[in-house]
């Protein structure tokens, strides 16, 4: 049996680490489920102007439990199908063929990721 895979989108991230989400109960049902980010997500999270050094740790910490996507030659041509094809933002257009390349479902607090429609891509929203 393969390993659900699911691509956690940069609010998912934030909120879990404002303390307002706490995704226990939802991984409960996926217990072998393999969690990724990508550079999009990790510069998001880590770009927030009046972060404190404490916060900084945490967030570094928590993002490094995670598995890493990188966003390869691969990606990159599926992002620039995407930025064509559809309205979407490049960084949401770099997170859904992440997600796409790993054959993972985005998991995202945006209803607009949940309504994309594109070949090969999930989203569940959460909370």
């Amino acid at each position: 049996m393969n390993k659900s895979r699911f691509l956690l989108d940069t609010n998912i991230i934030i909120n879990i680490l404002n303390g307002n989400l706490d995704l226990l109960d939802f991984f409960d049902a996926f217990p072998d489920c393999e969690l990724y980010i990508n550079p999009v997500i990790k510069i998001e999270v880590l770009a927030k102007a009046d972060m404190s050094e404490q916060e900084e740790i945490e967030a570094r910490a928590l993002l490094d439990s995670f598995n890493w996507a990188e966003i390869d030659q691969s990606s990159c041509e599926i992002a620039i199908q995407i930025r064509r094809s559809k309205k979407l933002r490049l960084p949401d257009a770099l997170i859904a063929a992440s997600a796409i390349n790993l054959n993972a479902t985005v998991l995202s607090i945006d209803a607009h990721l949940r309504d994309f429609q594109y070949p090969g891509y999930t989203a569940r929203v959460v909370m």
